[in-house]
């Protein structure tokens, strides 16, 4: 057995479903996030359940950016997911999860042909609606940017679904997102943990606009203001006046 096919042998298989390659497009997902796919399927293949980044940019020749964004665009059309896993050790480990692209992938086996023409239309009507949204791809990518620019690393995958369930499921605005980034990094504060706070708490007081967010800012300085010339108020000696009797 000459080297090559020793290599072959080697680096086992990976089994993909033709039903799957032949209609993967019909559940939204393009050829660069079937790639990723293809990718993390090779490597649970191995028993890697959480590939790191780069063993994906290194196999497909993305950059880390886009394999981060090609991963939060499956999670976002919720064919994939990251799932916590607890050990009986007491531990946990991540994972990716592709139950909801095979729950799809069964529904669209049992459509009629017909039926098949009207989830194309669907598809196409989706992202129509994606496209005319106020909310864009650039502004969402633009958030992930500004958020890794000021935490000076790139976001996990983990991070990425957060951030996008913000969007997604709290319904907050970019901006109010990007303000609340300036409050953490004005607090040295650089997590998520710290933004959700902050995004919760604003939407507790019913602030969610910029304009609401300085008129609050506005309102904490003027405390601020008053609270420290109360305390730095040169205070005023209270003697006791003792009368002096003076003999004559």
């Amino acid at each position: 057995m000459d080297s090559f096919a020793k290599v072959i042998l080697a680096s086992g298989q990976t089994n993909i479903s033709n039903y799957l390659l032949a209609n993967f497009t019909k559940l939204g997902m393009t050829t660069d996030e079937f790639m990723v796919y293809l990718q993390v399927k090779r490597n649970e293949d191995r028993g890697i359940e959480f590939p790191l980044i780069s063993k994906i940019t290194h196999s497909t020749g993305f950059s880390k950016q886009k394999a981060y964004q090609l991963l939060h665009e499956l999670i976002h059309k919720k064919l994939m997911t990251i799932n916590t896993v607890k050990t009986k050790s007491g531990g946990s480990y991540d994972q990716y999860d592709f139950t909801l692209m095979y729950e799809k992938l069964s529904a669209l086996s049992k459509q009629s042909p017909k039926q098949n023409i009207e989830t194309n239309q669907t598809v196409d009507q989706t992202q129509i609606d994606e496209q005319a949204d106020d909310l864009t791809v650039n502004q969402r990518q633009n958030v992930f940017r500004q958020i890794e620019q000021e935490f000076g690393r790139n976001l996990s995958p983990m991070e990425l679904e957060t951030i996008s369930d913000w969007i997604d499921q709290d319904k907050y605005q970019p901006q109010m997102i990007s303000l609340a980034l300036k409050e953490a990094v004005l607090n040295q504060v650089y997590n998520l943990k710290y933004m959700d706070k902050i995004l919760f708490n604003w939407r507790k007081r019913n602030v969610r606009t910029p304009e609401d967010v300085e008129h609050l800012r506005q309102q904490r300085d003027e405390h601020s203001y008053v609270k420290h010339s109360i305390k730095n108020k040169p205070k005023i000696p209270i003697f006791k006046i003792q009368g002096n009797q003076h003999k004559e």
